[in-house]
Formats: C-alpha cells, sequence, structure tokens
C-alpha cells in the first residue's frame, strides 16, 4: 500500500513526540511534588459528592487583616443591655478619682451660662460609682472643644450604668463608651484602657472627631451610627434631661 501523504505523517508523528518529550521534561523539572491532574479531581469529587463540600488544603500566605480603629460600633440592643447587666462593686476607696482633681478657673463662662467649676460640679452630681469625680475631664473638653456636655455624659451613663454602679468593662477596662478595637477587654471585642483618664480622653475625642465635627450634634443625629437600638436616642435624651434638672 503506497500512503499519498506518507511525508507529512512522518512530520506529525515527530512532533507529536517531541511534544511529549518536552510535556515529560517540564513535568519532572517543575512539577516532581505535584499532581497536575488534582485541581480536575477535586472538582470531580466536589460534584459527586454534594453534601460534602470541598475544603481546598490550602495554607494562607497572608497576616489577617485588623484594625485599631476606635468607634462605637453598631451597639446592638442585646449589646447594650449586656453592658448594663454586669455592674463592678468597687470600694469608693478605689475610684480614681476618689479625689477630684485639681484645676485652674479663669471665671469665664464656658457653657450654658457656668464656668469651669460650676459645669465640673453639675457633671459630678451624674457621675457616680467607679467615675465619681470626672466631671472635669467632660466640662474641660467642653471648654477646649465646645461639644455638648450634657451629651457627652449622657452617653457615658446609658452604655455604662454609672448613674448608680458602673459595668464591668467601666471598671476592669476604664472603657466608658462601648468602644470596640485595639486592645482588647478580657479577649472580647469592647476596647481597654490603661488607665480612666484615658479611656475618658478616647470616648470624647471619638465623638468630637466622628460625631460633632461632622454635624452629628444631637443624639437623634447620631444615632444611626452611633447604636442599632431604635430607643437609644430617647433613652441619651432622657438622661441629658435629668443631668440639666441637677
Amino acid at each position: 500500500m503506497i500512503f499519498k501523504y506518507k511525508r507529512e505523517l512522518s512530520i506529525v508523528g515527530l512532533v507529536f513526540c517531541l511534544s511529549l518529550a518536552v510535556f515529560a521534561f517540564i513535568k519532572i523539572q517543575f512539577f516532581k511534588d505535584k499532581n497536575i491532574g488534582e485541581p480536575i479531581d477535586n472538582v470531580i469529587a466536589y460534584y459527586s459528592d454534594s453534601d460534602k463540600p470541598y475544603t481546598p488544603n490550602v495554607v494562607a500566605t497572608t497576616k489577617p487583616v485588623t484594625t485599631t480603629t476606635l468607634m462605637p460600633v453598631a451597639i446592638t440592643p442585646e449589646e447594650e443591655d449586656e453592658l448594663l447587666q454586669e455592674p463592678a462593686i468597687v470600694d469608693e476607696s478605689e475610684y480614681p478619682y476618689a479625689v477630684a482633681p485639681t484645676f485652674e478657673d479663669d471665671g469665664s463662662i464656658i457653657y450654658d451660662g457656668l464656668t469651669l467649676t460650676e459645669l465640673t460640679d453639675k457633671l459630678n452630681k451624674s457621675l457616680g460609682s467607679y467615675m465619681t469625680n470626672t466631671g472635669y475631664f467632660f466640662a474641660e473638653f467642653t471648654k477646649d472643644t465646645g461639644i455638648d456636655p450634657y451629651l457627652s455624659v449622657a452617653i457615658v451613663l446609658l452604655e455604662t450604668g454609672c448613674k448608680w454602679q458602673c459595668s464591668s468593662l467601666t471598671v476592669n477596662c476604664n472603657n466608658i463608651g462601648g468602644l470596640k478595637g485595639g486592645e482588647s477587654c478580657n479577649g472580647g471585642s469592647y476596647s481597654k484602657y490603661d488607665s480612666l483618664e484615658e479611656g475618658i480622653d478616647s470616648y470624647l475625642n471619638i465623638i468630637y472627631n466622628n460625631y460633632y465635627l461632622k454635624g452629628m450634634t444631637t443624639a437623634e443625629t447620631m444615632a444611626s451610627t452611633y447604636a442599632a437600638s431604635s430607643t437609644w436616642a430617647s433613652k441619651v435624651n432622657a438622661y441629658i434631661d435629668e443631668i440639666k434638672a441637677k
């Protein structure tokens, strides 16, 4: 039998053999420890057993992303209640400011017709337990920024229960605003601060920079961002009324 295309078939056969040789070389040199058919096998295994999802044997090569941004993150009603359900009983001698901080007052009016001393005394009437005598820090911050001190204290009272007995979050971690991120409080999602003054300062700066400067100066305008509870604003306003009345 005479093949009309004998020469062409010979060339095709030679190319095929060379391709196999090249493929074998690449596999041996670059895929010694790899199973090239593994991806296909995994796909087949996945669709042949729908009740058993395929879990690839992958080791992460990047570090998990973390954030140190401290923000009151959408506090749910359940979380809000949790903050108040665990009051911490602390002896008065252990209050950070059992002795009130001293300060100078030039007699100027700083807010609501009150001097620094008068505003401090007024706020102190609503701040008890572990927050005793901390009104000065809120009043001083108002003097520097103009922020509503009644609003800032009212949020603290709602989030910490310090009208009566401060929560364990406040006593154990100096967290007065339900802030999350940064160093963890007892392994949870809430933040921990080394001192009560640091916790107050962090809270006030967050309220001022992330809310006040953006036009959210009332409980109503803050509510949707600060808390998930639909009653949060009304609760804050109720505390504001109490603080003003004292």
